[in-house]
């Protein structure tokens, strides 16, 4: 529930603090998000601010690019009063000093998952608000695929109509694939005494490298075909031309709006080992250099992230599973539980600094597996040199 005493307390502070050109030049709220996050249902809810404050809000889409584009801007003293992202990168923009720490009461902070805040806090501060919890899974046709396979071995055996591909996904992402590599105990990085270890990486663990293998094995048993990207996978599966993806919870409505029948399951396994997903916290951050930072603030808490307004933000099920416990809990879609399942088995993203190298080593390094132009060791082993400097 909004509290509207502390709303016009906010505004009469920044009243007196500041002159009559503030709240006309930067007394506007910018915020930055992805696509396919709810940006229509969240400029209503931030509409609802407008109304009460007389602050205009601006949800602007920041597609692609938006990581890069952020820290180009809040390096420079830009960019938005409040981008939205997953937590990972909030360790890096935190060391660089392009957001700001947040103190939410008590009272706020005990209705969002823990595990949540968690996700977010970074060298003894709260870098961030939690909005929901993202886990990939596998997604499947239900009209083709009654039962979905417990393991990648299984996919072969699979048969489907001439001209449907067995599965699809963005394989040269690393968001995507690492799974498989953690099956078997991989790692990007590891939690020493709360904090990651940045000195040491696990990307080319024989684990690692045994699901590098399976990865491979799909393309030479002509299970996945080569030149797939996050579009073509997902206009693929809108058109019913593959019976499976692995992907995230904002792609549902995609799916069901062109008519395909879905349901989520677990990424299948390796070597009979979990392929946990990354866990990430779709979260709310403040940049530093915002001169409207206690509106924005004022924003997220009891705008944005109150019951009423994650209701509607969430309308079409955009976030997937809210971090907030009341507002989760009135969620019923059941792919919203198998998609808390999904996360239960997965990996806190790790938030440190050392991640960007991780994210920019990987990727190529995946490429060359997919393409065959290194054996996945010769591949893995690169990157784990590229991520620590070596």
């Amino acid at each position: 529930m909004k509290n509207l005493m502390k709303t016009l307390g906010v505004t009469a502070a920044l009243m007196c603090s500041a002159s009559g050109a503030f709240a006309l030049e930067e007394g506007k709220i910018t915020i930055w998000m992805g696509a396919g996050k709810g940006n229509e249902n969240l400029q209503a809810v931030a509409d609802k601010f407008t109304e009460e404050l007389g602050i205009e809000v601006s949800v602007e889409v920041v597609d692609p690019g938006l990581t890069d584009k952020f820290q180009q801007a809040a390096s420079t003293g830009d960019g938005p009063d409040i981008v939205l992202w997953a937590h990972d990168r909030f360790g890096e923009w935190a060391k660089g000093g392009l957001i700001t720490p947040v103190t939410p009461s008590a009272d706020f902070k005990s209705g969002v998952l823990d595990t949540a805040w968690d996700a977010v806090s970074f060298d003894g501060n709260i870098w961030g608000y939690p909005v929901s919890v993202e886990a990939i899974g596998l997604i499947y046709n239900t009209d083709l695929i009654p039962t979905p396979p417990a393991s990648f071995e299984e996919l072969k055996d699979i048969e489907l109509p001439e001209g449907v591909n067995t599965i699809l996904w963005d394989y040269n992402n690393t968001y995507f694939t690492f799974p498989m590599l953690m099956a078997n105990g991989g790692f990007a990085f590891k939690k020493v005494d709360g904090s990651f270890d940045g000195s040491t990486t696990g990307v080319n663990t024989d684990g690692a490298i045994m699901g590098g293998d399976v990865l491979r094995s799909l393309f030479d048993d002509g299970i996945l075909p080569e030149g797939v990207d996050y579009g073509v996978m997902d206009g693929a599966m809108a058109r019913g031309e593959t019976a499976m993806v692995i992907n995230g919870p904002w792609s549902w409505n995609g799916y069901t709006d062109a008519g395909i029948n879905i349901a989520v399951a677990p990424i299948p396994t390796v070597n009979g080992q979990v392929s946990p997903p990354f866990l990430g916290v779709y979260s709310a951050a403040i940049n530093a250099a915002s001169p409207n930072a206690d509106l924005a603030i004022e924003l997220v808490e009891n705008y944005m992230l109150t019951d009423e307004g994650l209701a509607e933000w969430n309308a079409q099920s955009a976030l997937g599973a809210l971090a907030d416990i009341s507002a989760g809990q009135a969620q019923s879609d059941p792919k919203v539980g198998a998609t808390l399942a999904n996360a239960a088995n997965g990996v806190p993203m790790p938030s440190n600094p050392e991640m960007g190298a991780f994210w920019s080593s990987m990727e190529p390094a995946l490429g060359n597996i997919t393409t065959g132009a290194q054996a996945p060791a010769d591949a893995l082993n690169d990157a784990a040199k590229r991520i620590l400097g070596e």
